[in-house]
């Protein structure tokens, strides 16, 4: 079931979909179930879903970045209860820069 509020949000990252689903797995290992192309998280009456495909490399002189289109969309749960886990993720899959 979708819930009317869990509009599909869409984000260009920096990441390979295997680093993405690494730092899912560390952060959250008990939450996560994944296959090809995708990510789904469970707490408690949550449900997130990440669907995910490899964009093309930023370039910056020699620096090649990896860059992933990923959809989320919210499953289940109370809207401000997953927008909350959500951050959570969002801080779990950040990474570095100065």
């Amino acid at each position: 079931m979708t819930y009317p509020w869990s509009g599909q949000h869409q984000r260009l990252m920096s990441s390979t979909p295997g680093e993405f689903v690494a730092s899912l797995k560390t952060a959250f290992p008990a939450a996560l179930t994944a296959g090809e192309g995708w990510a789904e998280l469970g707490q408690d009456d949550i449900r997130l879903r990440f669907e995910f495909a490899v964009g093309r490399p930023r370039r910056l002189g020699c620096l090649e970045l990896p860059t992933m289109q990923l959809s989320i969309r919210f499953l289940a749960g109370d809207p401000v209860a997953a927008s909350a886990f959500l951050d959570r993720v969002d801080r779990a899959t950040q990474r570095g820069g100065g």
